[in-house]
């Protein structure tokens, strides 16, 4: 089943998940985590034919270390 994906799908899901900002908390124990902004809320999607979507933060850089999973 293919699914639609733009741009505005992702914004409305950041609008509907921004409100748990803060019910948890920014890892501690990998330096490089301590340091992330914890209000910053970003998604990127790219597609294995090239197409790009993504809102929010998603151009903020910082590490990426325990918060992602390869699906």
């Amino acid at each position: 089943m293919a699914v639609a994906m733009d741009n505005v799908i992702l914004e409305n899901f950041l609008r509907q998940v921004r409100p748990l900002i803060g019910q948890g908390k920014v890892a501690d124990y990998i330096p490089a985590l301590s340091t992330v902004d914890g209000s910053r809320l970003g998604i990127a999607i790219c597609t294995v034919d090239g197409h790009l979507f993504q809102a929010g933060d998603a151009q903020e850089r910082f590490s990426i270390q325990s918060i992602s999973k390869v699906l």
